[in-house]
């Protein structure tokens, strides 16, 4: 009974943890015990050692139909690339906004295909396979892009999901947590979410924003504020995959 009680109250936690970090948006990238090794073994990457000034952008939780073309309008202007992941049931429905991202050169990569934190709460392989299968189908359907990066719906992080990615040969696509600027708050202006990101700007980041959230349309006003200042500041805006080999290179 006790012992039953204890499984009971550690189950409890453990999901009163997981519903926390997901109120701070995303986890903290060293919540994991096993993160270093992975890093170490590039199975997660939150960042690319590199003397080039070179950054990726990264966009989640799309396509939006207004906000995911808002944000490409501000990419093109300036001749930047970025990396989207998308959510396969939301890239089912919008076929278009993936062929013009693969037509603008953007990289398409993995974000799930539910995007339910419970579903990935569960922490069963065989529901991480679906949701990754299913959502890499799509996008190789629809733009021919074979997916190489994954990322995990409110960065949720396991043994059994890295080892499946491993197994899949797809790489954890995290961020540098310094870049996070919670873009996806109603409230935060585009002035302030460009304002973090100019900040705490450094060669190799990988900076997280989101496309399908509520605020979309004041991350496409950040992008266009952060282009115009750091693109003058010689910064390039590659994609995810090309900054990784620019790192490889070094």
């Amino acid at each position: 009974m006790i012992l039953f009680f204890k499984k009971r109250t550690l189950a409890f936690l453990g999901t009163g943890i997981f519903l926390l970090c997901l109120s701070f948006g995303t986890f903290n990238v060293a919540l994991h015990p096993n993160m270093n090794k992975w890093k170490q073994e590039k199975l997660v990457i939150t960042m690319v050692k590199t003397s080039q000034k070179a950054v990726a952008l990264t966009f989640d939780d799309g396509p939006d139909p207004e906000k995911t073309p808002a944000v490409m309008d501000s990419l093109k202007k300036y001749n930047a690339l970025a990396t989207f992941f998308v959510v396969g049931n939301r890239a089912e429905k919008q076929p278009q906004i993936l062929e013009n991202m693969a037509e603008q050169g953007h990289e398409i990569a993995n974000h799930s295909y539910s995007h339910s934190y419970s579903e990935f709460s569960s922490n069963k392989p065989e529901i991480f396979k679906e949701e990754i299968d299913k959502t890499a189908a799509i996008i190789e359907k629809i733009t021919t892009q074979k997916p190489v990066l994954f990322r995990p719906p409110g960065g949720y992080l396991s043994d059994n999901l890295v080892n499946l990615i491993k197994n899949e040969q797809l790489t954890i696509a995290y961020w540098t947590w310094q870049q996070d600027s919670k873009d996806w708050k109603v409230g935060n202006s585009g002035t302030t979410i460009a304002n973090h990101i100019i900040k705490n700007i450094q060669p190799g980041q990988i900076i997280l924003l989101h496309d399908g959230a509520n605020n979309g349309l004041e991350t496409a006003k950040a992008v266009d504020i952060l282009l115009d200042k750091l693109t003058h500041e010689g910064y390039q805006f590659v994609t995810m995959s090309q900054l990784i080999k620019l790192g490889n290179k070094e």
